[in-house]
């Protein structure tokens, strides 16, 4: 028996469209401060309206170029002011008359910097091929070289922007002077395209079919939002000079009658749930109890949730603080736990897969750990990674992605390898009755793809119609199919037959979760965000919960910090991140039974040649703190005794690491923030500790130095490994392997 509260409802989602909540307040205009220009310029917003549907208008971007667009936003302005009604209830309308005051102060386009802001944002990331950001920009004068920024959000006036529109669900911005309105390139954002079409049977600016052709545009804010989920769209006056005051009236007026359709516009015929206090319940609790959940599991009236590398206990019968049970650092059965990375339901216990590609079973009633798959043996020096884990009671399953494939295999066995994937990055699988569904990701494309597969036979029919973005995690049910992507923003509820779109649910202010779970009946559905338990359907549900264990000092899985990490350069001049998970920080390193804690630069896999004697360059201005020049190269009796350290404790511990590493150099940028650079042949002279680089600067050299290889070999494993460390971790921890490559593409470029 359970203990569980019981839901309001058995039947998810809730069976109607639901409607949009409404405020019940009168908020006179607010005026807000949203950021500062590079001269040190305010950016102001004005809001009309206090509903949860945030709408937003962005006046003048290109300075004086188009101050007819900052005219016509004070005039917009002007109109809703003197007539708030005329805003829903369920609409915050905001306006931003300019967001580049430097350059309509001082006559320019561009901003103070000289950066063409509407080609500052990250559309690297929107799924659409040919307008990724880049610095160097072209208009029709031809190429504007530095035009796009030293990279992605890299001005003070796109940061405050990307930030206040975290929020929003709709964003119209103004320019001039094509007379046409403008959708995101690849054209595949269902409510940009319901925007776009509301806007102009309203003004009668036309939608071209073709889009912009013009010249190529990179950067470019509707397309970064449209890729984010927001409904943007460009809005081209004829002119430089005429405001069109009236047309433009009546293309925001059509939007606030039409809003709550355009956001809907995504769900096509599929319910609509709005997750707001009405629908969800929810348990807050002390700042940092869990930062950014990667996984959720309940056994019994227990929820487990995964966090910071740590398993959490959770009562679902009462609003407890929650309890550790699982940590890096613990030992199971004399295994040393390295850092656990997901977590599956077997009947009334719980399974964890450890990094090192070990699986742990938690039995509740005895609050005992035992070794229910042990994958370190001595001298295996294969590349298979596991990213994800589940069971069906009956069988357990591992994701490989290395050698694209599921591993099946029995309580108390090894098993063997069950179904071959096709190519593609692998997120999560989930197993329900006869069938498993495996979420995976494009190769280089957020675009995601979920499979089904009945007995280990791929299920041909089973197609979704709703496209994927930035794919997550996925739940089977007896009766759906939940995927959570879009980073957490969404959640799809999909028919387990064929795919179909049941409901898709989200947060009135896009809040992200991190991880779901529901229950095989479908009468239960978990969700898990910072701080934050949600029970969708059981509004009655609210606790305060104090104590419990709690994270102190900077996290690497935080995403605040990680997105203050932009800008850092490549340390390979031309490269890219490697194309192999394997190569990327947290996946396994059999041989030392240890985890990778950086990232590797082979030639095979980032694009550009990678020698012996590639220079190696700083990613960001900084101080040397550690510079090995007087490293001494690896012998054979040295590794063999590092080997023989491994076995003899089960995993490698910090000493051996550093051997391993080989000649080093290691910079401190500020803030905690600390690259390495590692097995590298020479280093440039003059680098020595307390010497200051500079972003770009040669430092060093590519070798082979540290790694086995190089006791007989000078060509051998011939490779860059690099760390970039946040106080005491490295980036990419406590992540999904598909979030760590996620965001070190944003932190790289």
């Amino acid at each position: 028996s359970t203990n569980l509260p019981t839901p309001q409802s058995t039947n998810l989602p809730i069976s109607q469209p639901t409607n949009f909540p409404i405020s019940q307040s009168t908020s006179p205009p607010i005026s807000q401060t949203i950021g500062y220009s590079v001269l040190g310029a305010p950016l102001t917003a004005v809001r009309i309206g206090a509903g949860p549907l945030k709408i937003v208008l962005v006046g003048d971007i290109h300075g004086a170029y188009e101050a007819n667009t900052y005219t016509l936003t004070l005039q917009l302005l002007d109109y809703f002011e003197a007539h708030p009604a005329e805003v829903p209830p369920a609409v915050s309308l905001w306006l931003i008359p300019t967001m580049n005051p430097d350059g309509l102060a001082t006559g320019h386009r561009w901003n103070a910097h000289d950066v063409d802001l509407n080609r500052n944002a990250d559309t690297d990331l929107d799924g659409c091929a040919g307008n990724d950001w880049s610095p160097d920009t072209v208009g029709r004068e031809g190429v504007h070289e530095g035009a796009g920024g030293a990279y992605p959000f890299s001005e003070p006036e796109a940061v405050a922007v990307r930030d206040f529109l975290d929020d929003a669900w709709i964003a119209i911005f103004y320019h001039s002077a094509a007379e046409a309105i403008f959708g995101d390139t690849c054209r595949r954002h269902a409510p940009t395209a319901r925007l776009a079409q509301v806007l102009s049977e309203a003004t009668g600016y036309p939608v071209p079919e073709e889009g912009w052709t013009g010249y190529p545009v990179t950067g470019d804010w509707g397309d970064y939002l449209a890729g984010e989920g927001v409904a943007a769209v460009t809005v081209e006056l004829s002119d430089h000079q005429a405001p069109e005051f009236e047309r433009n009236l009546a293309g925001v007026q059509a939007v606030l009658a039409h809003a709550e359709e355009i956001v809907r516009a995504e769900a096509q015929d599929a319910d609509y749930v709005w997750l707001d206090e009405g629908r969800v319940g929810l348990w807050r609790y002390a700042e940092n109890t869990f930062i950014h959940p990667i996984a959720l599991e309940v056994v019994s009236d227990t929820a487990y949730l995964l966090d910071g590398g740590r398993v959490l206990a959770q009562s679902l019968a009462r609003p407890d603080p929650p309890r550790l049970v699982l940590a890096p650092g613990d030992e199971v059965e004399g295994v040393r736990v390295l850092e656990p990375l997901d977590l599956a339901a077997d009947g009334g216990t719980l399974l964890a897969l450890d990094r090192a590609g070990d699986v742990y079973r938690y039995d509740p009633g005895g609050d005992a750990w035992s070794l229910e798959r042990y994958d370190r043996p001595p001298g295996e020096t294969s590349a298979h990674y596991f990213v994800a884990l589940s069971s069906d009671g009956d069988w357990n399953y591992l994701l490989e992605t290395t050698y694209e494939q599921v591993v099946r295999f029995p309580d108390g066995g090894r098993g063997a390898a069950w179904i071959e994937l096709p190519k593609s990055r692998d997120v999560d699988l989930s197993a329900g009755g006869a069938n498993l569904y495996v979420l995976t990701r494009r190769m280089n494309n957020p675009l995601g793809r979920l499979l089904r597969y009945r007995r280990g036979k791929a299920v041909e029919r089973f197609a979704p119609e709703v496209s994927l973005m930035h794919p997550r995690q996925v739940v089977a049910t007896d009766g759906a199919v939940y995927v959570l992507d879009r980073a957490g923003r969404r959640l799809l509820q999909l028919d387990p037959e064929s795919g179909a779109l049941q409901a898709l649910y989200q947060f009135p202010d896009r809040r992200a979760v991190s991880a779901i779970w529901a229950d095989p009946p479908g009468e239960r559905l978990l969700l898990a965000g910072r701080d934050a338990l949600y029970f969708v359907g059981q509004p009655q549900q609210s606790a305060d919960i104090a104590g419990g264990p709690r994270l102190t000092g900077p996290q690497p899985h935080d995403p605040a910090l990680l997105e203050s990490l932009r800008g850092y350069a490549m340390p390979i001049e031309g490269a890219h991140l490697t194309s192999r998970d394997f190569q990327m920080p947290g996946a396994p390193r059999h041989y030392r039974l240890g985890v990778h804690e950086g990232m590797d630069w082979y030639g095979y896999t980032v694009g550009v040649p990678v020698e012996r004697g590639t220079p190696v360059r700083a990613v960001a201005d900084g101080v040397v703190v550690r510079a090995l020049v007087d490293y001494r190269p690896l012998t054979a009796a040295q590794a063999e005794a590092w080997y023989e350290r491994c076995l003899a404790v089960g995993y490698t511990p910090p000493e051996v690491l550093d051997g391993y590493r080989g000649r080093q150099v290691w910079i401190d940028h500020g803030g905690g923030v600390v690259s390495r650079y590692a097995h590298l042949s020479r280093i440039e002279p003059g680098i020595v500790e307390g010497a200051e680089v500079r972003r770009g600067q040669v430092i060093a050299y590519v070798g082979n130095s540290g790694t086995p290889a190089s006791v007989s070999s000078r060509t051998i494993e011939v490779h860059l490994h690099m760390e970039l460390w946040v106080g005491d971790h490295f980036v990419g921890q406590f992540l999904r392997p598909i979030e760590a490559r996620t965001w070190l593409g944003r932190i790289l470029r």
